[in-house]
């Protein structure tokens, strides 16, 4: 069966919007698990635009399921890495502050690999978040790390049904790829309650990493509730 890991990132987008405190992450991250998420996803982005460096001290001492910290391999990334050390950093492509893109080998092979070592030498899980290429497959394997992340991103915005059966076979045959080379397979980038179920019948993904498609459906699904409360307490 395979594994939810809730990102927490648009909470902290929509936080940002006021520069306020609320919606608080954290407690996004509480109420995912006690729904049933097997781990909590967050994304620091080297410009700390929506999560913060305090959430990630927070989510790692509070999750009480997998803690799975996204980030880049920049020097100061690393160093905050290397001192929470959560369960698993998934690494993602320099200046590419989004799920679009998987991580450039090509210009940066080397660093990436460096950091997977220093990393899975301090016990922490390491996973590359890359395109589902044969050869970006073979490069996370010679890097030696746990798993990969499929960047799933060409398949979620399809139009057609063809493009979808096109893209879902390129995502199968990289992940049968990866598990042959020893590697976990874990997916996500745009996946939603639309896209999800060709994936999960693929019984080849073990977890898959969702954010914005759940913290759409929350914004609209408590909303009347959240209306109706206000309105009480107004009138």
């Amino acid at each position: 069966m395979s594994a939810l890991s809730v990102k927490v990132d648009h909470v902290a987008a929509l936080r940002a919007i006021k520069k306020l405190k609320e919606p608080d992450p954290i407690q996004a991250a509480v109420i995912a698990e006690l729904a049933g998420a097997d781990g909590i996803t967050a994304f620091l982005r080297e410009d700390r635009l929506y999560i913060r460096d305090r959430d990630i001290y927070i989510l790692k001492e509070l999750v009480k399921t997998q803690f799975t910290l996204q980030m880049a391999p920049t020097d100061d990334l690393m160093e905050l890495a290397l001192e929470v050390k959560p369960w698993r950093v998934t690494l993602m492509p320099f200046d590419k502050n989004d799920s679009e893109h998987g991580i450039e080998f090509e210009k940066d092979y080397d660093r990436y690999a460096s950091a997977a070592e220093s990393l899975q030498n301090a016990g922490i899980y390491v996973c590359f978040f890359i395109n589902p290429e044969h050869d970006d497959v073979k490069a996370a394997a010679r890097a030696k790390v746990n798993a990969v992340e499929l960047n799933a991103h060409a398949y979620s915005v399809c139009k057609t049904a063809e493009d979808c059966a096109s893209e879902l076979e390129v995502l199968e045959q990289s992940a049968q790829i990866a598990s042959k080379l020893g590697m976990a397979v874990n997916c996500g980038g745009g996946l939603d309650y639309r896209n999800i179920p060709p994936l999960v019948d693929l019984d080849c993904i073990e977890e898959f990493t969702i954010g914005y498609a759940i913290t759409s459906r929350a914004v609209l699904s408590g909303y009347e509730y959240a209306v109706r409360e206000m309105a009480e307490l107004i009138h």
